[in-house]
């Protein structure tokens, strides 16, 4: 199998590219709000951390916070938002998650967004992110369903779009029941989820970020009063380890 690492890093370090979808970036932060309304953390794990726009908001209600990413840009775009006042609570690591030595049991929140499709192993990903969660400590996780019609649908127009740009990088696609069975023999249990779909295909361009989000949020509501959830193949995770 060939070693995604390294593509990956040279991908998200052109932050213009992944910022370009900061519609989706937004949903996906408001999404997480709505998933820890109410708590307190001591230890959270923002992995792949990107430029901190979902966990750096959290800094108010948890001890400390770490965030992991391979692309530099990314971590440094993140440390210019952190307020000076967390700064001493806040480590930053530019790293390969694999390739640190983390604590198992020791973080009370993972948040694990745009990962999964990224990764050499999904399977071995879910395994090491369950094995660091503390007994009843909360994930957020993300993903997009391949069992899906949409992603169907993706899959052929990125087939495609491929073939005409020459481009051979392939995302992994994971299967939610798949995703689902793996983190319960981890001793995981789903508490709630929100989806909706995040790709335009090959009408992304004739909308602007704010119209996208509008339509998003018109079709499938939000993580608080969703709609449609049948027809959405992005999920949004909240699993919860059992004690």
């Amino acid at each position: 199998m060939a070693d995604k690492s390294k593509v990956v890093k040279e991908l998200f370090e052109n932050t213009a590219l992944y910022l370009t979808y900061d519609y989706n970036l937004q949903i996906r932060k408001e999404t997480v709000d709505v998933f820890t309304s109410g708590m307190n953390f001591v230890n959270v794990l923002d992995v792949p951390a990107g430029t901190g726009a979902i966990s750096i908001p959290l800094l108010s209600k948890t001890e400390k916070l770490t965030l992991i990413d391979v692309a530099s840009n990314m971590l440094a775009i993140a440390k210019k938002s952190i307020p000076e006042n967390y700064l001493a609570k806040t480590e930053i690591i530019n790293a390969d998650l694999f390739k640190l030595s983390l604590p198992e049991n020791s973080y009370d929140l993972i948040v694990c967004l745009g990962l999964l499709a990224h990764v050499n192993s999904p399977e071995q990903l879910l395994t090491k992110i369950a094995s660091l969660l503390k007994p009843d400590g909360i994930l957020i996780i993300q993903n997009t369903d391949a069992s899906h019609i949409y992603s169907y649908c993706i899959r052929f127009y990125l087939w495609f779009k491929n073939i005409i740009r020459k481009q051979s990088y392939q995302l992994n696609w994971v299967q939610a029941g798949f995703l689902e069975k793996k983190l319960r023999d981890n001793n995981l249990e789903l508490i709630q989820s929100y989806r909706y779909n995040q790709s335009f295909l090959g009408f992304s361009n004739l909308f602007s970020n704010e119209k996208k989000y509008s339509l998003t949020r018109k079709f499938f509501g939000d993580a608080t009063n969703p709609k449609n959830q049948s027809l959405g193949s992005d999920y949004t995770y909240l699993f919860k380890k059992k004690s």
